[in-house]
């Protein structure tokens, strides 16, 4: 009798085990590893990792998957909240912004970036809505931000992402 139930004990345990071990990816907190691009509005994942195709050092452009790019186009105006996003690198804050349309005139100063979807090169005007465009005042990167700028750079070398 005792036996039986000392293997019971020890089945029900196991599956106690087993059953957390399953479960766990539904009751942790997602991963922040790699780039994350996260709207502060309502914490939702805009733009991962794997919606990065390549970043464009000289023209500031990140490339995107076309998924990445029908679910932005997909939150319409709300896209442009003045809540913004905040672009975190392995769980690290990187830079906080807005996004905006090539035609708005409103742009945040710094330490806030912006991002233009779709991506914009002037004088060109064409759009681009495979790609999002880190948009600065005065068209380069900000010169009190140094140490955000490297991270970018450093993150996108070592994922093979990096262009010039």
């Amino acid at each position: 009798m005792r036996r039986r139930i000392w293997i019971g004990l020890v089945l029900i345990v196991a599956a106690s085990i087993s059953a957390v071990w399953f479960f766990r990816g539904y009751v942790a907190p997602p991963s922040e590893e790699g780039f994350r691009l996260v709207s502060l509005e309502n914490n939702a994942l805009l733009i991962s990792d794997a919606d990065v195709v390549s970043y464009n050092l000289t023209s500031q452009e990140i490339a995107i998957t076309d998924t990445a790019s029908e679910r932005l186009v997909s939150m319409g105006d709300g896209l442009y909240s003045f809540k913004g996003f905040v672009i975190r690198i392995d769980g690290e804050e990187v830079y906080r912004g807005v996004f905006r349309s090539a035609f708005m005139s409103a742009i945040p100063g710094p330490p806030k970036i912006s991002i233009l979807f779709p991506s914009m090169l002037f004088p060109s005007e064409i759009e681009n809505h495979h790609a999002i465009r880190m948009f600065y005042s005065g068209f380069e990167p900000p010169s009190d931000q140094p140490e955000a700028n490297a991270k970018l750079v450093e993150y996108f070398e070592k994922a093979n992402k990096l262009n010039y």
